[in-house]
């Protein structure tokens, strides 16, 4: 029954997604990318497979990344002001039910998003004949997951936020991860045992959302497949912050009045 709840709740965020226009402007970058792939072929990519593919992924993972923050931030604010949020709590769900099913609904938006434009992105690289590489499917495995992972973030953060405010730390977090962990880093190791523990904390709750970035990996010709112990542990982080992310906007959204 849950089950069937969730699915209805996150069919749900995929048709309005859809109405909205939002993966159609995804295909329209996609064919972009193919255009511009079209019309570099004319001048020849020899020597330059290396960037090709470093610029594919990183188009790949930074469009589908703004789809992640935007659909998740946004929907419960939506919900609450469109006040279309009162005829699905009338019905016999409970107000996690809600959560979990949005949740669910915009991690399949971002997938779908991220699908599209990474078909497009192969279809790219094989124009200039950039042969497939088992690294490519692990960069596209973990880009999955960092991208579910950046959707319970966004979406708690809307709990607590306007969608604009939660949007532009969404961004942060999903962007500047690297440099606030760096930050963090230089900070530890300059300052006193106490502030040590301070910093180690912050650095914990961070969302290392960069680790789930094989681009850079994935773009040198070559390289060996990542660990399928580095993979699951990733899983297993996605899972546990993910849940934990979910967990605080059911409690958030558990005692908001809408």
């Amino acid at each position: 029954m849950k089950l069937r709840v969730w699915w209805v709740l996150a069919r749900g965020v995929v048709l309005e997604s859809i109405r909205r226009k939002d993966l159609w402007v995804v295909a329209i970058l996609g064919f972009l990318i193919i255009s511009a792939a079209g019309l570099l072929g004319l001048f020849g990519i020899s020597g330059l497979e290396a960037f090709a593919k470093d610029l594919a992924f990183s188009v790949l993972g930074i469009f589908s990344t703004i789809v992640a923050v935007l659909t998740a931030s946004r929907m419960l604010p939506e919900e609450i002001r469109q006040r279309t949020l009162y005829p699905l709590l009338a019905r016999p769900i409970s107000r996690l039910d809600l959560i979990v099913g949005k949740f669910l609904g915009a991690v399949l938006v971002t997938w779908l998003a991220f699908w599209i434009l990474g078909a497009l992105t192969a279809l790219a690289l094989a124009m200039f004949h950039i042969r497939f590489e088992l690294l490519m499917l692990q960069y596209a495995v973990v880009k999955m997951m960092g991208l579910a992972l950046i959707c319970s973030i966004s979406l708690a953060l809307s709990a607590f936020m306007t969608p604009s405010a939660a949007a532009t730390m969404g961004f942060i977090f999903a962007f500047g991860s690297t440099m606030i962990v760096r930050a963090l880093v230089l900070a530890y190791h300059g300052s006193s045992p106490a502030m040590q523990v301070l910093f180690k904390f912050l650095n914990w709750l961070v969302p290392q959302y960069h680790l789930f970035d094989l681009g850079s990996r994935a773009s040198n010709i070559g390289w060996p497949p990542v660990p399928a112990w580095v993979v699951g542990f990733l899983a297993l982080y996605a899972l546990t912050y993910g849940s934990a992310m979910v967990a605080l906007s059911w409690a958030r959204f558990r005692k908001q009045a809408v």
